[in-house]
């Protein structure tokens, strides 16, 4: 039997996948976090490598199942270096766009493999604030407790009625780390409420990640309109056990339920 080893390269050998499932209020999963770390392999001429390996790793283990699911990607893009970002992010990921997906094997180390593509609109990357993406950048700076981070898009664009191959940024979110004890700390949520009405006001949606107690989740979701993520609500999950969930239905990946009415104040009826 001969075994064409290139497929490897968009399976879990080279990376050590985890997705973390962001939440709504409701506790509905609104998107997968794809979290992943190289390491070391035998086969490193055939595996993808780079920055950019966990992104195709976890873009291709989502193609496994026929519902589109939506992704986000953390990237510490250098935003202070010269070029066009979204031209450096595809750079350093490796990847590109192709009419309205983003190409998530762009560079890999072999010629004859297809595309892979995922919508350009079911991702979104995780960003170090700048004022190149938002205006608004160096005011959500001010509250460097909640280590505000931006959330962008790749989105198509033309130089001279010619495609770029790697699109524009453009920022439609935020992303906060949520301080222990949010829920019991009266200076921290003056802040926090402030932080979220300059997000809002530069049309920002905001998702309060690093939720490690339960009860600032329940303070959270009774005040405002956020996505959330982190263990109070799930683990990181490794992709077979998420594999084994999405096989039973991956149509209804978004039903999952992380929260209860406890939470919320209300009493279990």
């Amino acid at each position: 039997m001969k075994d064409d080893a290139r497929s490897w390269a968009l399976a879990e050998e080279s990376i050590t996948l985890r997705f973390q499932p962001v939440f709504t209020a409701q506790g509905q999963v609104h998107e997968y976090a794809v979290i992943g770390r190289c390491r070391p392999s035998p086969w490193s001429g055939l595996n993808p490598v780079g920055q950019g390996a966990g992104l195709l790793a976890g873009v291709a283990f989502f193609k496994h199942f026929k519902t589109p699911i939506e992704l986000s990607y953390e990237h510490a893009l250098d935003v202070r270096g010269t070029g066009d970002l979204a031209e450096r992010l595809c750079g350093e990921l490796g990847i590109g766009l192709l009419d309205s997906s983003v190409w998530v094997n762009k560079h890999a180390r072999y010629d004859d493999a297809p595309p892979l593509l995922i919508p350009a609109k079911r991702i979104t990357f995780t960003l170090p604030l700048t004022d190149r993406l938002s205006d608004h950048a160096e005011v959500l700076a001010r509250y460097p407790e909640f280590q505000a981070r931006l959330r962008a898009r790749l989105l198509p664009s033309a130089s001279r009625s010619k495609s770029t191959g790697h699109g524009t940024l453009r920022a439609d979110g935020l992303h906060v780390q949520v301080p222990l004890g949010l829920s019991e700390n009266r200076a921290l949520q003056g802040r926090f409420f402030t932080l979220m009405e300059r997000a809002w006001s530069a049309n920002l949606h905001v998702v309060a990640g690093g939720v490690e107690d339960i009860r600032d989740f329940a303070w959270m979701r009774l005040h405002s309109d956020l996505l959330f993520r982190g263990a109070a609500l799930s683990a990181p999950l490794s992709s077979e056990c998420l594999g084994i969930w999405l096989q039973a239905d991956s149509n209804a990946w978004r039903s999952f339920n992380a929260s209860t009415t406890r939470f919320a104040g209300v009493e279990d009826t």
